[in-house]
């Protein structure tokens, strides 16, 4: 499965990648705890469709698993930052809808629940990137408007929400109907 950096892993890739994960934590004696966020979680748990360049998450034993991730690389030809935690500043606080997207010796998976994937990629917004995923994942949780959605952004971010950047609103309010018209 050699990959350069612009090829796309699919569900399928995803999946043989973390499962070769595992089984080199497991080969040192460890268990990794992954917690997938972007284009991977929402390929692994939510749309098998989706592809992605890499995988987004935060992850335990940190050290330990980017070592393990370095062998699977190297076995697999893949750019180093297969696997990266890049993103642990832009995860919300906390996640009680995420779901197991895999279980294996050595590893366990979850994706990020749709409600923060949602939160995430608004609180991004990148015009070029994010809004064929924006538009899923509402469409995946029954929201239609952009009122409901940024009800949701403001519910997953707390606080925190008041610092999104007035960009984020406009794509919103731009891509989704407003709840008066």
């Amino acid at each position: 499965m050699p990959l350069t950096a612009d090829e796309l892993l699919n569900a399928d890739q995803i999946k043989a990648l973390l499962l070769s994960l595992g089984k080199e934590l497991q080969l040192h004696g460890y268990t990794g705890e992954v917690y997938l966020v972007g284009g991977a979680a929402i390929a692994l748990a939510y749309d098998g469709r989706r592809t992605t360049t890499d995988l987004d998450a935060v992850f335990e034993p940190k050290s330990v698993i980017y070592e393990a991730a370095e062998r699977v690389a190297e076995k697999y030809e893949l750019e180093p930052g297969w696997l990266n935690d890049a993103v642990k500043g832009l995860v919300p606080p906390n996640d009680p809808h995420s779901v197991i997207a895999l279980e294996a010796p050595g590893i366990t998976v979850s994706a990020a629940s749709a409600r923060n994937l949602l939160a995430m990629k608004v609180a991004a917004s990148r015009v070029d990137r994010d809004q064929d995923d924006i538009r899923f994942l509402a469409g995946l949780l029954d929201l239609t408007t952009s009122e409901e959605i940024l009800a949701l952004v403001e519910e997953v971010w707390g606080p925190a929400a008041s610092r999104l950047a007035p960009k984020c609103r406009f794509l919103v309010q731009e891509m989704f109907p407003s709840a008066t018209h």
